[in-house]
Formats: structure tokens, sequence, C-alpha cells
């Protein structure tokens, strides 16, 4: 039995893990907006974006990659199993945190933040951006959410 969790475990999962893909992560996104519009619950996105300092003229792109790499590792590691951690494309990632509201959603944004000041990114010539996202406050549908959580980075 063990093993056919894992089999069905395993389709599910990219190649860092626990970070699902773009569309798997929406489609579930869009569950879970539906679900919290239902019963009348809450959701936050935390979306983190690693930038290259403007300090820092080049990068090989090796930096970059274990910048990205690493904090795939630190949110695997600091978010509950509950949590959805998926990939927005060009090296950004988002945390679904089911029923978390503003207050909890800014808790968790700080505890991540605090985490990131730890590692050794800025001496790097990086920066990781936190963002934060919530339903209903910042959109009443999925498509809403989708659009500040795309345009987080501008």
């Amino acid at each position: 039995m063990a093993g056919d969790r894992e089999t069905f475990m395993g389709e599910f999962r990219s190649s860092h893990g626990r970070v699902l893909d773009r569309d798997l992560f929406f489609f579930l996104l869009d569950l879970e907006v539906k679900r919290a519009r239902r019963y009348q619950n809450f959701l936050c996105l935390l979306i983190f974006i690693p930038k290259i300092k403007t300090s820092l003229k080049e990068d090989d792109g090796n930096g970059f990659e274990t910048c990205y790499q690493t904090l795939i590792h630190l949110l695997t590691e600091d978010v509950r199993e509950t949590d959805l951690i998926g990939s927005l494309g060009e090296h950004k990632l988002a945390v679904l945190l089911p029923y978390a509201d503003v207050l909890a959603g800014g808790h968790a944004k700080s505890r991540h933040e605090k985490t990131l000041e730890y590692y050794d990114f800025h001496n790097k010539g990086f920066e990781v951006m936190v963002d934060q996202v919530c339903f209903p406050i910042n959109g009443a549908d999925t498509g809403d959410l989708l659009r500040k959580v795309l345009g987080a980075e501008t």
C-alpha cells in the first residue's frame, strides 16, 4: 500500500520535490478559491521572487540557480505539509496557505522573511522579495488573484 501511495504522489511531484508545476498549482488554487468562497473561508498566497541585485553585473546562471534551489529547500522545510508550493514560472514560487486570513498570512510572511535573512543571498548578489495576496481581500475569484500574483513583481 505504501508503494501505491508513493507512485500516486510521484505523479504530482516535479523535479523539485514538493513544488508543483504551474498548471497543477493553478488548478488546485482554483479549487481552494471555490472552497473558500463556498464556506466563507480565507486563503493566502505568499509569492517568493528571487532577483539578482543590480550591484551584481553578471551571473553565469549557476549562482541564480543555486539561490533558487536554496529557496525551494527552505520553503519545503518551513511550510506545513498541508500548504501547497507551486512554481509560477521564471523562478517565481508561491505558497498557498488555506484558511489563512490577512493577519495569519502576514505572520507567515514575516516568519519567512526572517528565515531568509539568515541565508547568504545578499552577499552572493541576490535578494528574495516576498509578497502576499489574500482571498477575498485582494480578489473575489481565481482570475483576480492570478492577476495579482503574476503582477506581484511589478
